[in-house]
């Protein structure tokens, strides 16, 4: 891919949150994000979306590179225990998410139209919704949960590429952790 189109990829983030204010729902585009990284390592055998297709690294290169500190980061946050760590958190968020979903899905609990930061802390801030179509209430759930995953992930590595270097998350990335 020409570098060109590489610093371009930032618009795919952005994109990312606008459609999620379209809708909710489009928010599970999000799992692309999720999936590709995996197939394009299967296929190639080399970590091609982190080096090369990752709209949120594009975005931290492009934001980040005129304000970030370029501090050298603690050994800790970037040790096999961080990475580690990073990662469990990742995982159960994403058993949270699907487990939650299950629930909703089955009618046991409500929806949980809200954002929310790290799992666990909810947003006061309403997502603005520019269009209203029915959609299932386990798909509104499931939109709002991917969105918050991804909002939570992209506002920790915009603190990190500032006070450290632009791609500072990617060493702790649960992705480029199990595309290794």
């Amino acid at each position: 891919m020409r570098q060109k189109n590489q610093n371009l990829l930032f618009i795919g983030t952005i994109i990312f949150f606008i459609v999620g204010m379209i809708h909710i729902t489009l928010a599970l585009l999000g799992i692309l994000c999720m999936v590709l990284p995996f197939i394009l390592r299967a296929w190639s055998g080399k970590k091609l979306w982190c080096t090369t297709y990752c709209p949120r690294a594009s975005l931290f290169n492009k934001l980040l590179k005129p304000i970030a500190l370029n501090r050298k980061a603690p050994k800790w946050l970037f040790s096999k225990q961080a990475k580690k760590a990073v990662l469990v958190f990742f995982l159960i968020n994403l058993f949270f998410i699907t487990m939650s979903t299950l629930m909703v899905g089955l009618g046991r609990i409500e929806p949980m139209i809200y954002l929310r930061f790290l799992i666990a802390f909810k947003i006061p801030i309403e997502l603005p919704q520019m269009f209203a179509w029915d959609a299932p209430n386990y798909l509104l759930h499931l939109g709002y949960r991917f969105y918050s995953m991804m909002l939570t992930t992209t506002t920790v590595g915009l603190m990190l590429g500032t006070l450290y270097r632009p791609r500072a998350w990617c060493n702790i990335c649960p992705i480029q952790t199990l595309t290794k």
